[in-house]
């Protein structure tokens, strides 16, 4: 699968590339789209099934990516906060503040899955779930190729 991810890689990289959209030259962009289609090949489902399991996941993307912009403008605040010993009020106030998206993100999170769950056979589920794992996985493996590549900055 890792060649095969690759091999993706490197022509949606070409394809997209030439176009303009800063979405498409964004590098996880990118990855998310090769999930995506491997991930409609591997579960075989029908154009009509593509279609709707392709905009399920793009609601789960949009999901992650509010949770990681408001998680990023909490940190930054309690950075603040912490360097301009603020009191503990306040810090406690963004750590609540933290916990709640946390658990929204969750929840709504689920919701999705379940959406998604509907839509597929108990054996498309299982599917889903291992090549989930198997392409989380070897993304962590190829960052950690590329950062072994690097030279080393000392």
């Amino acid at each position: 699968m890792k060649s095969i991810i690759l091999c993706c890689a490197i022509l949606m990289m070409s394809v997209y590339g030439q176009e303009q959209d800063t979405e498409t030259q964004d590098p996880r962009a990118v990855i998310e789209k090769i999930r995506t289609e491997y991930l409609i090949r591997e579960l075989e489902l029908t154009s009509e099934q593509a279609l709707e399991f392709s905009s399920r996941l793009g609601e789960l993307q949009d999901i992650e990516a509010e949770f990681h912009h408001e998680r990023s403008e909490i940190i930054e605040e309690l950075k603040e906060l912490l360097d301009s010993g603020a009191a503990d009020r306040d810090i406690i106030r963004s750590v609540n503040r933290y916990e709640d998206i946390l658990r929204k993100r969750l929840r709504r999170h689920l919701m999705k899955m379940r959406g998604i769950r509907q839509m597929l056979t108990p054996a498309q589920q299982a599917r889903f779930l291992i090549f989930q794992e198997r392409f989380k996985n070897e993304i962590k493996e190829m960052i950690r190729e590329v950062k072994q590549l690097r030279p080393d900055p000392n």
